[in-house]
């Protein structure tokens, strides 16, 4: 390396106030791939949730987990379908096409990007949601099935997640604004006025606002679902004991017993299913709390030398996040995979009259819910 060089290097690395120099070559690479990577994610999620509410919904699938599993499937479609309209018209805005410069289409930004942050709270806080219910489904089944693992109060608490969360996200609406800008921006350049997005000259209120984002809203519900995880994973290794010691003592029983373990032994496999699905949300949302953070901390500097290098990745990881829920309920739930192969497969099977009995045992087995809910509080996908 020529001297010259190697000194452009050194002071490059030695203005790293917050190691954005090395987090510029990625995010020049990323950012080539990110709106056709993004699209086809977003494609998946659109299509994969739709299929989520659809099974989800049906009679033989009903209960409380299934139900906020539902709303947040919902809260996942919004954001997909939403954010994938938002990348299309990024895309040709890039292109210079002068209609997606205008002061309409730029408000139609405005709403949808902040309609996208509303969607993405309301699935993370439905996910908390489900945490609860999950750990003390485990943890205490009999109170959980007495008390708290009921349809009601399921749907009452998707409700109230719709209604809470869109007000307490009221204040991004007045972080930004769209503002006029030169006539050349972006490597493009027009004859007409141009608008594009740009944050309120306010600063108190756009800090406040990453305060707000970044620890009531991102970090603390990270934390508290990270200690709901840590506790979900403790129990379902004290219930994975218990069990091993039934199956020891159970061995010699009949072959009826046997069919009884075995549908009581696939009961943890959902429960690993939502520990999967808990572990994905907390490693997306803790750094995006994190970030959220030190925006409201170190302001503006922050979001140009950081933020802006690694927000297209995050956004990335959202939206696979979201989109990766049907993946895990058809590998690990039978119920599901069974309910879905019925409604959008039934050639799956060649032998019809199996296919049907096992089709009855779901029906079979949502009757047991109803009849025993405590039953009900160890199952997550399908009765």
């Amino acid at each position: 390396m020529p001297p010259e060089e190697a000194i452009d290097v050194e002071r490059l690395e030695e203005s790293c106030v917050f190691f954005e120099c090395y987090l510029y070559p990625f995010s020049q690479l990323y950012d080539g791939i990110h709106i056709p990577l993004s699209i086809s994610i977003c494609v998946f999620g659109t299509i994969s949730n739709i299929f989520n509410i659809i099974v989800l919904t049906r009679k033989t699938m009903r209960n409380p987990i299934n139900i906020l599993l539902c709303g947040l499937s919902a809260a996942q479609w919004l954001l997909a379908s939403n954010y994938l309209a938002f990348l299309i018209v990024e895309h040709y805005r890039m292109q210079c096409f002068a209609l997606l410069w205008s002061e309409a289409l730029t408000w139609y930004r405005f709403f949808n990007v902040n309609l996208n942050v509303v969607f993405h709270t309301i699935a993370f806080l439905t996910t908390i949601i489900v945490a609860v219910y999950r750990y003390f489904a485990v943890k205490y089944p009999l109170r959980a099935s007495s008390y708290l693992y009921k349809p009601q109060l399921a749907v009452a608490a998707n409700i109230a997640v719709w209604i809470v969360v869109p007000l307490m996200c009221v204040p991004v609406f007045f972080i930004s604004e769209v503002k006029g800008i030169d006539g050349e921006h972006m490597n493009c350049t027009f004859t007409e006025p141009m608008f594009d997005l740009n944050y309120q000259a306010n600063p108190v209120l756009v800090s406040a606002v990453f305060w707000m984002f970044g620890i009531v809203l991102k970090l603390i519900p990270s934390l508290v679902l990270t200690a709901l995880l840590i506790g979900l994973i403790k129990s379902l290794k004290s219930v994975e004991r218990r069990r091993s010691k039934w199956k020891h003592a159970t061995r010699s029983r009949s072959a009826g017993s046997d069919k009884s373990g075995r549908k009581f032994s696939s009961r943890p496999r959902t429960t690993r299913m939502l520990v999967i699905i808990l572990l994905l949300c907390v490693i997306v949302e803790l750094p995006n709390g994190i970030l959220n953070l030190l925006m409201a901390i170190y302001g503006e500097e922050f979001g140009i030398r950081i933020y802006d290098h690694v927000g297209s990745f995050m956004e990335m990881l959202t939206l696979l996040y979201s989109s990766l829920s049907f993946a895990l309920y058809c590998s690990m739930s039978n119920d599901f995979l069974t309910t879905f192969r019925a409604l959008f497969m039934p050639w799956w099977n060649d032998d019809k009259d199996a296919f049907s009995g096992s089709y009855i045992a779901v029906n079979t087995s949502a009757v047991g819910f109803r009849r025993n809910r405590r039953r009900a509080t160890e199952a997550v996908i399908g009765p």
